[in-house]
């Protein structure tokens, strides 16, 4: 007895171990899927499920390092990264989304150019760095990889290393301006106004050795609340300034007073006469036309002799709200490369977002640009507008769940209001009818505007569908941004496009926080269907059904459903919630997403409706049998369901850019996401009144100098060698400061505010 037990004993003393040796799994697994046809007209889209574009510029780089130029767009409006493989050739491309290359790229963020600063072939990236401008080194060799190389990149004021200046909100011209084979940099300093010419003066294997060689490059200055430019402007500050290192900046900015702040600026350099020179073209916040200036000077002494608002000609000039921004894509042939034009206004809310990438190709036979389209690759995409959400719903009761896809709203119009630009939004669902099989989804589209709601001109309507008045016509409930309910009664036959009723507002006195996103669900199994609803604020309220199905009645049972908050403090103060209850394996799962794109999926939901949910994992896909974070983009929202009949759950994804990506269940991969991005130091609170608090766990920081927004050092602190650590601002005066960590990975920046 005493063999047997001891051999019991064993038997579970190596299961456990065997047990606890195993590693965690994701509780569900997607891959991502792009064969899903999406048709519009009959006709094929190219890339359904490529997740929109609204603000993009482009750049082109070897991505699977097969000799053949492929390309990225970067998008602004959520930093995404959007690859293109190019299974052609350079002079006959034929594109292929390619979005596992993404995850190759480092965290960017704002602005994104791929330039080759070392002539080695390969595409460099040059990005936003807080304030400055920081460069990774495309270090490729078996597969596409990058390194930190510059940050930031600074230059020789006068005697003074000063962080060159770079907004969130412009797009630097970087160029060999000097002819010189080394990329030169222009740029707006803080104040705007003159663009400043870094010239690159570094010897031997050096790149980023840079000097201040002019203040006022071109001999143009912009106006300092419009986009009028002043040629042959001297930029007398010049002749004014002691060079005395000392007293540099304080004098730069006196004389430079007009206006108190750079608002945001694009730069595109480029020889459009063929003269060996590069004129410079110039796009602005809140205006949607570009001027181009043509350079009559010399390589060593720009000088701008000409101006025209009709870029890049008379017969086809750029309108495109707003600060439009250039770039280039050499393919086709031509003999000048393709130019594409794309809003980069850092608001959501200013540009227009269906019609927002023109391409122009050169024509020999007019020896000028001619437009090509207003939205190159757009037009192949599923792309809404402004913001994307999804809903899954069966709606001519087919047996197959149709695509629903509603918006903040699309671009309809501009005004300008005291001289500040305000745009026009309204919101839409568009539908697309699922024609394939219970196995094989395929989706056609059928409206953009679904049951006729543009008219009315809310703002982001997020729908729910249920019978709820019991007359057997599906009738739509929305959230809108104002955080009440809108109930559209149906009176069409069932199946049938709807024909709604002007809407009912205030639906049951539901008002939530703006942003409303409501989902009928049944919560409790009690056959009846109950509401959720998130908002802006990143929490969800629970609305039990405590009247029938025909005629509901919701009542608030908890405004912190689960506790559940997807908030991150750190970034904003509000979480945009948009949650998704649904059920695998007879288990209620909450999937949410959140303003920074983040997926939150929950469990133990069930019977525990007033208590605290348990928060399993971020949403991740599998690629090459490894994890990667699910990221589509800022204000994300999902659907889920089993679309191709495999017993396993499908997403579809939404985000602001207005398109969506599609996700196959696939069987859960090790709980080990893979993560292409710095390591990093946190500082907080940020806003602060005087003290930080510094953490820092996986580098080792021995010293931080604080710059103000102009680049002068005005504190160091030595010796920062613990995780944990303070520090005291107090004695500055409220505004931006930059803080420089240096660390034995290199240096790391960050933005704080004093108030």
């Amino acid at each position: 007895m005493k063999k047997n037990w001891n051999s019991f004993l064993l038997i579970i003393f190596c299961s456990l171990n065997t047990l606890l040796a195993q590693p965690g799994y994701y509780k569900l697994g997607f891959e991502r899927e792009q064969k899903i046809e999406v048709a519009k007209n009959s006709t094929p889209l190219s890339y359904p499920w490529a997740g929109g574009i609204n603000s993009v510029y482009f750049s082109q780089i070897d991505l699977n390092l097969d000799g053949v130029s492929d390309f990225i767009a970067f998008e602004k409006h959520g930093n995404k990264i959007l690859p293109f493989i190019n299974i052609g050739t350079n002079n006959n491309p034929q594109f292929v989304f390619a979005p596992e290359y993404k995850h190759r790229f480092p965290e960017l963020h704002d602005w994104v150019m791929l330039k080759d600063f070392n002539n080695d072939g390969k595409a460099d990236i040059f990005t936003y760095g807080l304030g400055s401008v920081r460069v990774f080194e495309n270090v490729s060799n078996q597969e596409l990889a990058f390194k930190l190389v510059a940050n930031p990149i600074t230059s020789n004021y006068y005697g003074n290393e000063v962080n060159i200046f770079a907004s969130p909100d412009d797009y630097l011209g970087i160029a060999d301006i000097a002819g010189n084979g080394k990329l030169d940099i222009l740029n707006f300093y803080v104040v705007g106004k003159f663009v400043h010419f870094q010239k690159n003066i570094s010897q031997n294997h050096e790149f980023f050795k840079y000097e201040l060689a002019d203040e006022c490059w071109g001999k143009f200055s912009e106006a300092a609340d419009n986009n009028e430019i002043t040629l042959l402007s001297y930029c007398e500050a010049k002749s004014d300034v002691d060079n005395d290192s000392a007293n540099f900046l304080e004098t730069q900015f006196k004389i430079q007073n007009d206006d108190p702040k750079h608002i945001g600026s694009s730069i595109f350099l480029f020889d459009f006469n063929g003269d060996q020179l590069l004129d410079i073209v110039i796009g602005d916040v809140d205006f949607p036309g570009l001027k181009l200036l043509i350079n009559g000077g010399t390589k060593e002494e720009a000088l701008m002799v000409s101006q025209t608002d009709h870029f890049p000609n008379a017969q086809f000039p750029v309108h495109l709200y707003s600060m439009p921004a250039v770039s280039t894509m050499d393919f086709w042939g031509a003999e000048k490369p393709d130019l594409f034009v794309s809003p980069s206004d850092p608001s959501l809310t200013k540009s227009e977002d269906h019609n927002s990438v023109w391409r122009y190709h050169f024509n020999e036979q007019i020896n000028d640009y001619a437009l090509e389209t207003k939205s190159f690759f757009q037009e192949d995409m599923i792309d809404v507008g402004s913001g994307a959400i999804p809903v899954l719903f069966d709606w001519n009761g087919d047996g197959l769940l149709d695509l629903f896809i509603a918006n903040y709203g699309s671009f309809d119009s501009a005004s300008y209001q005291q001289g500040v630009l305000k745009s026009y939004y309204s919101s839409s669902i568009t539908y697309y009818k699922n024609v394939g099989t219970s196995n094989n989804p395929k989706f056609e589209w059928v409206t953009s505007d679904f049951g006729d709601l543009k008219k009315y001109g809310f703002l982001s309507l997020y729908p729910t569908f249920a019978d709820l008045n019991g007359d057997n016509k599906i009738d739509l409930l929305c959230g809108n941004s104002d955080g009440s309910l809108l109930f559209f009664e149906n009176t069409a036959p069932a199946g049938a496009l709807p024909q709604f009723k002007p809407p009912v507002k205030n639906y049951q006195n539901i008002k939530m926080d703006p942003f409303s996103a409501p989902q009928l669900f049944d919560v409790n199994k009690d056959g009846k269907l109950d509401l959720v609803i998130g908002n802006r604020r990143g929490t969800i309220s629970y609305y039990k059904n405590v009247g029938t199905n025909s005629n509901p009645e919701f009542q608030l049972v908890s405004s912190t459903f689960g506790n559940v908050d997807v908030r991150d403090a750190e970034i904003s103060y509000f979480g945009f919630s948009t949650p998704h209850l649904f059920r695998y394996k007879d288990e209620t799962f909450l999937l949410c997403g959140n303003e920074q794109g983040k997926l939150f999926l929950y469990s133990n939901i069930d019977n525990n409706w007033d208590g605290a949910f348990t928060f399993l994992e971020y949403f991740a896909e599998t690629i090459q049998n490894r994890a990667y974070r699910i990221k589509e983009g800022i204000r994300v929202a999902v659907a889920v369901a089993d679309l191709n009949n495999d017993s396993k759950p499908d997403l579809i994804v939404g985000n602001w850019a207005g398109g969506v990506a599609y996700f196959n269940g696939s069987e859960p991969i090790e709980n080990k996401v893979v993560e292409n991005k710095l390591q990093d130091v946190l500082v907080y609170p940020n806003p602060t009144t005087g003290e930080l608090r510094v953490t820092s766990y996986e580098l080792q920081v021995t010293s931080v100098e604080v710059f103000d927004i102009y680049g002068r050092a005005v504190s160091t602190h030595y010796s920062l060698l613990t995780t944990h650590y303070s520090m005291d601002i107090s004695h500055l005066p409220a505004g931006i400061y930059f803080l420089k960590f240096e660390t034995e990975k290199g240096p790391v920046m960050k933005k704080v505010v004093k108030q």
